[in-house]
């Protein structure tokens, strides 16, 4: 065979090899990612409320009313400066809508909880009817070590519960209580799950079941809440003396 035609021969195999191999492409299927389906949580019947920050904007508050929620919590400080710029707003309004109010801390682990705390105190509303404090514990990229997350988060509820003769309310999903709360948290200390899968087992009080709900008067999506158990329960969580 001339060399030429062999030559010839071999590119038009090559050719047809690769367009085959195109034609199978199209049709090879791929296994499916795995996609998150949120539970849904029908709020009639149940003891129900929000929990908001300066993320929501400016809520109407006179919209959201007509919705009924049973309580609300509110963003009041981050770390050891931080205070959310919609706090004294959205507290006097839920309190002009009788809605009963809670405030809350998001933890930072580049400060001392005792230092947080102070910072807490200095911007919270704890008045009679409210909602006891809650300490928000979240997971950062670059945790330390456990045995430190668990000492200056001990030297928060301390503090709080000290100066407000009132344990916080532990604000966490299932992971967190595992690795940092199990075995060290006071009693006293009600708990707050987040489980956008499934109620959760065993002791809780609130239970944040989606972060996808939408709501007249808030853009955008807000913190969906379950209190387990009754209104004539959650009115025993009450602050029952004026503090401020």
């Amino acid at each position: 065979m001339p060399k030429r035609i062999y030559i010839l021969l071999i590119i038009s195999l090559l050719v047809q090899f690769q367009a085959n191999a195109r034609k199978h492409s199209k049709h090879k299927t791929h296994p499916k990612k795995s996609t998150f389906v949120p539970i849904k949580v029908n709020t009639e019947g149940e003891v129900w409320g929000l929990d908001v920050s300066h993320h929501q904007s400016t809520i109407d508050w006179d919209k959201l009313i007509d919705q009924k929620p049973h309580f609300v919590f509110l963003k009041a400080t981050e770390g050891i400066t931080n205070k959310d710029d919609k706090y004294d707003w959205n507290y006097k309004e839920a309190k002009n809508k009788d809605i009963p109010v809670g405030s809350y801390h998001f933890f930072s682990y580049k400060s001392s909880g005792h230092e947080q705390a102070n910072n807490f105190l200095s911007t919270v509303k704890f008045n009679s009817g409210d909602l006891p404090p809650v300490l928000d514990l979240e997971f950062t990229k670059k945790m330390p070590p456990a045995f430190l997350v668990k000492v200056e988060l001990m030297d928060f509820i301390k503090t709080i519960a000290e100066k407000l003769a009132c344990y916080p309310i532990i604000y966490c999903n299932n992971r967190f209580f595992e690795l940092y709360l199990k075995g060290c948290l006071p009693e006293k200390c009600k708990l707050w799950i987040v489980d956008y899968k499934a109620k959760p087992n065993g002791n809780w009080t609130f239970w944040q079941s989606s972060n996808k709900h939408k709501l007249p008067g808030i853009k955008g999506y807000v913190d969906l809440n379950i209190f387990n158990g009754s209104i004539e329960n959650m009115k025993n969580l009450l602050n029952k003396n004026m503090i401020n």
